[in-house]
């Protein structure tokens, strides 16, 4: 194992507490909600790169399925946070807001980085 393989672990454990002690979800600063499956859906995040950075190339195809989940794993955290915050405004006000809530500059990119990461796995099949 390599030195830059290392400092890549080390950020890794470093981003993963950050996660872990800040599972909240903000609006306009606030922190309002506590969030376990958002916060599942992170660290998947953070193993799936793990996995990614320590495996790649090295089994067949295993680039290119990491990137497909890394892909889903970010639509799926967009429509966790769209649920977490809608549960929020239904306790509010009672109002359903839809993909509305998180902005469009949110899911632009959300949906921007899942198809940028599906296409480049589709590019190391």
């Amino acid at each position: 194992m390599n030195g830059g393989l290392v400092l890549v672990f080390i950020l890794f454990f470093m981003y993963s507490i950050y996660i872990i002690r800040n599972n909240m979800i903000s609006i306009a600063g606030v922190k309002i909600k506590r969030s376990p499956l958002l916060l599942a859906a992170q660290l998947s995040q953070m193993l799936v790169l793990v996995l990614l950075f320590s495996f790649s190339g090295t089994f067949i195809h295993s680039t290119s399925i990491l990137l497909f989940m890394l892909g889903g794993l970010f639509l799926g955290e967009m429509f966790i946070l769209k649920r977490d915050l809608n549960k929020y405004f239904m306790q509010v006000d009672g109002k359903h807001y839809g993909l509305g809530i998180l902005g469009i500059r949110h899911i632009i990119v959300f949906i921007c980085q899942s198809i940028m990461l599906v296409l480049l796995g589709l590019y190391y099949w």
